[in-house]
């Protein structure tokens, strides 16, 4: 039996133990996040637990800060660190030196949900894209401050066209605060409005390290920008939702810096052009305006008013005479029917009838008889004729049968 003088040295003891092991001096594990906080200090303290297990854990400020995403309680992750004892406390913990979500697939899982729903709402519609100024006077860049990133864009915009400006917005890249000093990166070039366009630019990475740039807030504010953006992030397989809403994407900063500055011949070449075709529309404008001058200038109108006003009199009379021509045509139309008219009347009128060797008979007292049944035996009837009238007594009646 081994005796320990003290439970310090107890536990002195068994942190030796483990760390003089190789699989717990260096190693990964997976597993679910709980009670995840940050203090102060920049430490984070949580559990690292699955379904039947956990175990404490710790991530100094210095590690923290190369966390890509914003830890929360609930999250599959993987660490890499090692196995201690804290000794004040005999708390057997892992001390963290890494810290990515569990496995690319479930990342691109969630970035394919969030890209199917801004894309619902139209933010990469290539309808809101913004043009990139042919020549800007001025160009914004938001990067890293230091490293090869923001030197590369420099070299190649100055090697392409020295008469440059560009304005620097220091943001970082990656980790956890990468979405929100963009984001006001963005503002800043929009509420100075003293820039042409802005870069958005990093070197390439693993898609954690691009994270930042997979932000909703980040998206949306790009596509709110009232200044054309460019993507510059140096990666080609991992393409981030930055690309997609961007106005344009280049695959790398120095690619921007081409796609955004022309190089002094080109602008000078395209002057040349733009010179050309001004100086061309110019004159063919002016020549227009010319003939028009002239045209007018052979116009009676300008030094022979009454000319005009004799014409518009001839026009007015020539109107004049058309108007009572159709007036007349019409009229004699509408005689020409309306006589019709009569004549068809008078062919069924009484006289007519009476001429063509019909009689009718009425009553003594001139009312028409339409039936026997108006008269009888023995009475008085007139018998009209298309000279005169005949009085008449009635002999005999007979009345027929079957005739309504």
């Amino acid at each position: 039996m081994y005796s320990f003088t003290s439970v310090s040295s107890l536990n002195t003891y068994a942190g030796q133990v483990l760390s003089s092991d190789e699989r717990l001096s260096s190693l990964e594990v997976t597993g679910e996040i709980s009670g995840f906080k940050v203090y102060s200090s920049g430490h984070a303290y949580f559990t690292l637990k699955d379904s039947t297990s956990e175990i404490s854990c710790v991530m100094f400020a210095s590690r923290m800060a190369s966390v890509s995403f914003k830890p929360k309680d609930g999250d599959k992750v993987t660490l890499t660190g090692s196995c201690t004892i804290y000794p004040e406390r005999g708390k057997y913990q892992i001390v963290c030196s890494t810290m990515k979500h569990a496995g690319k697939g479930d990342l691109k899982e969630q970035l394919k949900l969030l890209f199917d729903k801004l894309s619902k709402e139209g933010l990469f519609d290539p309808a809101h894209k913004k043009r990139i100024p042919m020549r800007p006077s001025r160009i914004g860049i938001i990067s890293s401050p230091t490293g090869a990133v923001i030197h590369d864009i420099l070299v190649k915009l100055n090697e392409r066209n020295p008469y440059f400006d560009a304005v620097l917005y220091p943001a970082a890249v990656q980790g956890e605060n990468c979405p929100s000093e963009v984001i006001k990166g963005v503002d800043y070039f929009n509420n100075k409005n003293n820039v042409d366009v802005i870069i958005i630019a990093r070197g390439g990475g693993s898609i954690e390290d691009l994270w930042g740039f997979n932000s909703e807030e980040l998206v949306r504010k790009v596509y709110d920008s009232d200044i054309p953006v460019i993507s510059a992030i140096g990666h080609e397989t991992d393409i981030t939702l930055l690309d997609h809403v961007a106005d344009k994407r280049s695959p790398t900063p120095t690619a921007a810096a081409e796609d955004v500055l022309k190089t002094y011949e080109e602008l000078s070449n395209t002057n040349l052009i733009l010179r050309d075709k001004i100086i061309s529309n110019m004159k063919a404008l002016i020549a227009g305006k010319r003939n028009m001058l002239d045209a007018l200038r052979s116009n009676k109108a300008l030094y022979e008013p009454e000319y005009t006003v004799r014409n518009k009199r001839i026009e007015l009379t020539m109107i004049t005479d058309t108007l009572n021509r159709k007036q007349n045509e019409i009229m004699d139309r509408e005689k020409q029917r309306l006589k019709s008219f009569i004549d068809s009347l008078a062919l069924l009128g009484p006289h007519n009838v009476l001429m063509r060797g019909y009689s009718y008979v009425s009553s003594p007292d001139g009312s028409p008889v339409v039936s026997v049944k108006d008269i009888k035996s023995g009475g008085q009837i007139d018998i009209h004729f298309k000279d005169g009238t005949a009085g008449a007594v009635i002999k005999s009646i007979k009345e027929e049968t079957g005739n309504g």
